[in-house]
């Protein structure tokens, strides 16, 4: 895939790595390159989604007890 970031004449070349950046964080291409980078089993990347999944909703609880 190509990602081209074209660069208006006279535009901040500061600028344009800006947008360059957002395209790439927008289509997560760093993202899925850290994930492939070696091979996970499906087990453990279940493991790691419901590990996640219980950090979440006990920092939500946390959250909530600070509120009240």
């Amino acid at each position: 895939m190509n990602l081209i970031t074209i660069i208006k004449e006279g535009q901040n070349i500061e600028k344009g790595l800006k947008i360059h950046k957002k395209k790439i964080t927008k289509l997560n291409l760093i993202k899925n390159i850290k994930n492939k980078l070696y091979y996970k089993k499906p087990s453990e990347i279940k493991r790691l989604k419901k590990i996640r999944k219980e950090y979440l909703i006990l920092k939500k609880i946390k959250n909530l007890n600070n509120i009240n």
